[in-house]
């Protein structure tokens, strides 16, 4: 059967809604990416098929996230996975996740980390003007995710790190340490826009300038207020071109989440109220 999305979308709400909680008790500044910014400019919430949610950070605030959240989380029903958190999570962001919740989660079916229903949390670093510069943090960013990825899922990516001897030898943490400190080597240079070195996208594609990240604005999303760049327009332009035009239909698929359980003797319906003795419930998704 297909995933239920509306439960689904109801539990990444109520995780959004904690972040949000503990940004401002901390005073730092989230903003919807990607697209979750998407969905908020043109569906006021989720886009429809989309089964996650992304925010960003300042280098600076996500720093800060990290070091308050897993405190501040452990009598929640939440929990933040980084790899300076867990070294068994390998990716150079962040994922809120509900305790309570297993996911299959496409391209990371063999993930050694807890895997639940989740939103993305990225940190935006500063990109280097210099050209000769962009291309080697490219490169040595690209090699060390090849290695890692050799690592956590050798079948799938069995000579990945073919020719990159300095990698192969290095162990997992020196690889994370050399990842984020080729991703932070920038951030002390004010006037360089920001980019999401962790995005999905092409190297450099998902930047911010840093007029654009001064200032933020609310929209709605479902039943939150978020923020989102005032300039957003410029954002999703670069990111997406002409983001206001629906995708073709056969593009419309959740492109994370493979089949979900949540193991709780309640969960919460569409509404965000809370449903009783519900049992084990299975997602499964059908692509398209």
């Amino acid at each position: 059967m297909m995933i239920d999305m509306n439960q689904i979308h109801s539990i990444q709400l109520g995780i959004l809604q904690e972040v949000a909680r503990l940004s401002a008790k901390y005073h730092l500044k989230y903003f919807m990416t990607g697209g979750s910014a998407i969905g908020a400019v043109r569906h006021h919430g989720f886009i429809p098929w989309d089964d996650d949610i992304d925010i960003g950070f300042t280098r600076h605030d996500f720093e800060k996230f990290i070091q308050v959240a897993p405190t501040e989380l452990v009598t929640s029903d939440y929990l933040v996975e980084e790899n300076r958190l867990n070294p068994r999570y390998e990716y150079d962001f962040a994922k809120v996740m509900t305790k309570d919740s297993q996911i299959l989660e496409r391209g990371r079916e063999e993930a050694k980390a807890h895997n639940g229903i989740f939103i993305d949390v990225f940190p935006f670093d500063r990109l280097p003007a210099d050209q000769s510069q962009r291309l080697e943090q490219k490169t040595i960013l690209q090699d060390i995710l090849e290695e890692i990825r050799r690592r956590f899922y050798p079948d799938r990516f069995p000579n990945a790190a073919t020719g990159h001897k300095p990698y192969t030898n290095m162990s997992l943490q020196d690889l994370y340490d050399l990842r984020l400190k080729t991703m932070v080597q920038y951030d002390h240079h004010r006037d360089l826009p920001y980019v999401n070195l962790s995005s999905p996208y092409d190297y450099a594609k998902e930047t911010i300038f840093p007029g654009e990240m001064q200032r933020l604005i609310k929209m709605p999303f479902e039943n939150l207020q978020v923020p989102v760049l005032a300039g957003y327009d410029s954002y999703l332009h670069r990111l997406y071109g002409d983001y206001m035009k629906l995708p073709p239909v056969e593009k419309r698929i959740q492109r994370h989440i493979l089949n979900a359980t949540v193991d709780s003797s309640s969960t919460i319906d569409e509404n965000g109220s809370d449903k009783p003795q519900l049992p084990l419930l299975g997602f499964e998704s059908q692509a398209g």
